[in-house]
């Protein structure tokens, strides 16, 4: 999450959409006016807490500060319903169908012996009770049926499409997309090459909210 005070911008951080690399992209461009506790460094109480600093952040924002991917339902209660509303808030989401591989090899590199068997794991019911495999991005900028923020941005689109807005709200500077924490995409594959099928229909039964607002197919 980013957000700036002087252009009334906020950046609705969704998971698997290069979220460090926009924030470091809009912080370069536009500065780091953001205030308000998000974004702060993790408390020295924290280690002795029996819950995760993280866990009171995406629970409990007013009291310990918004989460980097907090929100847009969080973000207008902490900020105000003045600001929020004021401001020109976006977030990035991608095809869900890429985004889904992109986070199942995330896991499993980093596991001491991975296996990158994609269809067969995200098929395989027991796999998907023990493993984190169900994004929610659209509970993130959506509330229910409806969108929050002003606009979401397509990830595949990212590079010409972020310029753009900026540009549209007064931000006349360079911005350049840094690859932080790039890596966990399959390389020299299509995402289309991991699915049958049966594993392409359930990610469509998973997503279908985000598939029909920004229009995406497989």
């Amino acid at each position: 999450m980013y957000i700036s005070h002087d252009f009334r911008l906020i950046f609705v951080r969704t998971e698997k959409t290069a979220g460090t690399s926009i924030e470091v992209a809009l912080r370069a461009a536009l500065g780091d006016d953001s205030a308000d506790g998000h974004g702060a460094a993790r408390p020295r109480w924290a280690r002795f807490s029996p819950v995760h600093h993280g866990a009171l952040t995406r629970r409990l924002p007013e009291l310990f500060g918004l989460h980097p991917h907090a929100t847009a339902r969080q973000i207008r209660r902490v900020l105000g319903k003045d600001i929020f509303d004021s401001y020109f808030t976006f977030a990035v989401d991608p095809n869900p169908w890429d985004r889904q591989v992109s986070l199942y090899y995330q896991r499993q590199r980093k596991r001491a012996a991975p296996v990158f068997e994609f269809d067969r794991h995200i098929r395989s019911r027991l796999y998907r009770a023990t493993e984190y495999v169900r994004l929610n991005n659209w509970g993130i900028y959506a509330d229910g049926d409806s969108i929050m923020v002003d606009r979401v941005l397509r990830y595949e689109e990212i590079e010409t499409a972020l310029p753009k807005l900026l540009f549209e709200i007064g931000v006349r500077e360079r911005i350049d997309l840094p690859r932080a924490r790039a890596g966990h995409r399959v390389p020299c594959r299509s995402y289309r090459d991991e699915y049958t099928p049966e594993s392409r229909a359930l990610i469509a039964s998973w997503y279908p909210k985000e598939i029909e607002a920004l229009g995406y197919c497989f």
